[in-house]
């Protein structure tokens, strides 16, 4: 009965992730009545248990919806009276932290309201966490790129309660009850204690759960070792201090006397060092789920009840979900859950010590031969799961967590612990502090070993892996099968390279084009037979670019490593911002610009070249630059005349060309005429021109740009005008990554955000 209600419970909830739009609360009472009228004539609980959660992750939905759509539809600026949240390091540049609110004043209307903001304050110097602030903010709802592939920032803020974003225009400091909090005071310290240190931002997260302070190259090392679950306050560090506090509680009880008092000493110890971590890390939800878990089997210990390994899997999942259903929406409480059932999995498929083993000489071996095939065993059956959050696997993370995971959590952990503890006597924290910094020499010199082995895996690859997991996991486990399972493996590994096949890849005679969100800017795809090139980069910041976070995503679910070429249209960072990440990552056969680049050939009118039977054609600039501004943009016809003579399509890519410059082209270009027109500028005033589209006869038009844009682009007027034209209008601020397939003369286009799957919180966000 309680293995049929926690599985229900958590059906139920996870129900949300299928819905597109929230149902009426009247679908769910009806689904508790059927449940429960199936219960009293069946005894079966399921079907209860699964409207019952369905009914409250409704209930969370509603109220978080309700809460998003207390904030303006369009950026607005509103004042708001609450509390900072989030650890404030000042010694980094990132100045974003959670504020909740009390109370919100928009348009002489004050309202008590607790809202969950992402905030940032560029000119903040004493922000503190703890501290209540009255603060005059721009805000906006979250809103995040849409594309195959890379960060969703939309499903991140439903995961982390987030309501909306913003930025701080002033703010003032409450007296009252404006201390900063205890946590922030004991952080600050150990900021001062580990300055100069090697490790320090390891140090800090290892603390305090706070991993702003690490960089771009700290997260790709991370990343390629597998040791990203490591370097924070984990359920694993929760367990060992579980464990360290009930081993140091029996010892203690034991040197006591007799006594009733001692009996719970063990389990309190342990429960409060377990609490106190938790605190530490400020309560976050990978943090809330151990402490649950620890809390569930100290007093399953305490009370001898004796539970399999499933079913307190279940109940535990079950009661995450049930205290916060949209948690289900963030990558943690997946990795956690699936971690924790592998190695129950590994150790009923007899991944565990064998009793005549532990009797020979030398028992240590035992220890080790399991310790390796559990490593082997989450490398290989949490691979669907690092794929969907992160689209790949670290093939080297296996061993080197081998040998980092009990150094740290035997070293590392207890000496950062006693440094936090002993926070008030600098000189002897101070201490702990240097020996935890050397302690991580000699793992992070082992993970930068590992630079190179993310294996970034595209989708028709996912699938066929997939199936083969789930043939090995067959076989383990139903050894008297083994034949019928192989069978079974092969079969769904060819079903899904065919079924794929027939979705995705594209015909021989087709040809792809690919406009991707990356807000205010610009990168374009081209590809055909598996082959890219790529027309500009998107922007850049201090610690990272759309090319990182979009252009070698979408590339690498798609299977592809390099470009066959890269075309930048000119200098502005919003075009050209990811042009080192691009030479680097992508490392690209041929390169082109309508500037003086080193490595670059030249991209002026005149140029004319082939590439998989597509003919690109420079119409413009008439000559090269020093700096190519706007006017001087790169703009090339692509056309497949040479593969369909006769019903042949053109692409027109203008980069960021003005008004002047298409009268120009137009004088030059009098027959020019382009069937996908990519708007001028973004949809700029300042270029479109009426004679140029009529010139042009386009059927699409393709508009990058930002749904928040400080320049508000594309202008409504310009918009209009295309409108009138009878083009089709496709906007990555509207629809996210747009690709068009075209074969033979007939276009094909889907809108990542419309055409892909809805999520019911979409609306909200984009009303």
């Amino acid at each position: 009965m309680m293995f049929q209600m926690t599985a229900g419970l958590s059906i139920g909830v996870l129900s949300l992730h299928f819905w597109h739009s929230l149902p009426d609360y009247k679908w769910f009472i009806t689904a508790i009545i059927i449940g429960g009228a199936i219960f009293f004539c069946l005894r079966i609980k399921l079907f209860l248990a699964i409207a019952i959660g369905g009914l409250w992750a409704w209930v969370t939905a509603a109220d978080y919806s309700k809460a998003v759509n207390s904030l303006p539809q369009e950026r607005g600026n509103i004042t708001i009276v609450g509390e900072v949240r989030s650890l404030i390091n000042h010694n980094i540049l990132d100045k974003r932290f959670i504020f909740v609110t009390e109370h919100v004043k928009e348009r002489d209307l004050l309202r008590k309201d607790s809202l969950r903001l992402l905030l940032d304050w560029p000119e903040a110097r004493h922000l503190k966490q703890g501290q209540r602030y009255a603060l005059d903010i721009r805000v906006r709802r979250p809103n995040g790129r849409a594309n195959t592939a890379g960060f969703d920032a939309e499903r991140y803020a439903v995961g982390n309660g987030i309501h909306g974003t913003g930025t701080v225009i002033a703010g003032t400091l409450l007296s009252q009850n404006s201390k900063m909090s205890l946590r922030q005071r004991w952080f600050d310290r150990a900021v001062q204690q580990t300055e100069g240190f090697t490790y320090r931002a390891y140090l800090l997260a290892l603390g305090f759960g706070e991993r702003d302070g690490l960089d771009q190259d700290d997260w790709s090392i991370l990343r390629d070792s597998g040791l990203a679950h490591l370097m924070a306050i984990s359920g694993l560090h929760i367990g060992l201090v579980v464990v360290m506090g009930w081993g140091i509680g029996s010892r203690v009880r034991g040197a006591l006397p007799e006594s009733g008092y001692w009996l719970w000493l063990p389990f309190w110890l342990a429960l409060l060092l377990a609490y106190g971590y938790a605190w530490l890390a400020g309560f976050s939800i990978p943090t809330q789920r151990a402490l649950l878990t620890s809390v569930l089997c100290l007093l399953m210990i305490r009370y001898g009840v004796i539970w399999s390994g499933l079913q307190l899997w279940l109940v535990i999942l079950a009661s995450c979900l049930i205290l916060n259903p949209l948690a289900s929406y963030s990558a943690g409480l997946w990795l956690s859950f699936g971690a924790v059932l592998v190695l129950y999995l590994a150790n009923i498929g007899g991944i565990r010590r064998r009793k005549q083993a532990e009797q020979t000489a030398v028992p240590w071996r035992e220890t080790v031969r399991v310790y390796v095939l559990l490593q082997l065993a989450l490398l290989g059956l949490m691979l669907p799961l690092q794929w969907v959050w992160f689209g790949g696997i670290s093939l080297a993370a296996p061993l080197i967590n081998l040998l980092a995971v009990p150094w740290v959590s035997l070293v590392t952990v207890p000496c950062v612990l006693i440094a936090v503890v002993t926070i008030a006597v600098p000189g002897l924290s101070g201490v702990f502090w240097q020996l935890a910094d050397w302690s991580l020499h000699p793992v992070i010199a082992l993970a930068s070993l590992a630079e190179g082995a993310w294996w970034p895996l595209s989708e028709s690859l996912f699938i066929v892996l997939l199936a083969m997991v789930t043939g090995i996991v067959l076989c383990w486990f139903l050894p008297w099968r083994r034949f019928l399972c192989l069978q079974v493996s092969l079969v769904l590994a060819l079903w899904g390279i065919s079924d794929w096949s027939k979705s995705q890849t594209l015909d021989p005679d087709s040809w792809q084009v690919d406009m991707l969100d990356v807000g205010h800017g610009l990168a374009i795809l081209i590809q055909r037979h598996g082959r890219v090139v790529l027309y500009d980069t998107g922007n850049s910041w201090p610690e990272g670019s759309m090319a990182l976070s979009v252009i070698e995503p979408v590339l690498r679910r798609q299977g592809i490593r390099h470009l066959d070429g890269f075309i930048l249209s000119h200098a502005d960072a919003d075009h050209a911002g990811g042009t080192p990440d691009v030479i680097t990552r992508l490392n690209p056969a041929w390169l082109r610009s309508s500037d003086q680049r080193e490595g670059f050939a030249p991209c002026v009118r005149g140029r004319i070249w082939r590439w998989q039977g597509l003919t690109f054609k420079v119409l413009w600039p008439p000559k090269r630059v020093t700096k190519a501004a706007n006017p001087h943009s790169c703009v090339i016809q692509v056309s497949d005349q040479w593969l369909n003579p006769e019903s042949d399509t053109s692409l027109l890519l203008t980069g960021d060309i003005d008004a002047i410059s298409e009268l120009l082209l137009a004088r030059l270009e009098p027959d020019l005429k382009a069937d996908i027109l990519l708007v001028p500028h973004h949809g700029s005033n300042s270029s479109s021109t009426q004679t140029w589209l009529d010139s042009l006869q386009a059927t699409y038009a393709l508009v990058s740009a930002g749904k928040y844009s400080p320049w508000s682009l594309p202008a409504e007027q310009v918009k209009h005008r295309y409108l009138m034209q009878g083009l089709h209008w496709l906007e990555t601020a509207e629809d996210g990554q747009i690709s068009l397939r075209i074969k033979q003369g007939h276009v094909a286009f889907t809108r990542y955000r419309k055409d892909g799957r809805q999520h019911w919180y979409q609306p909200l966000f984009r009303p």
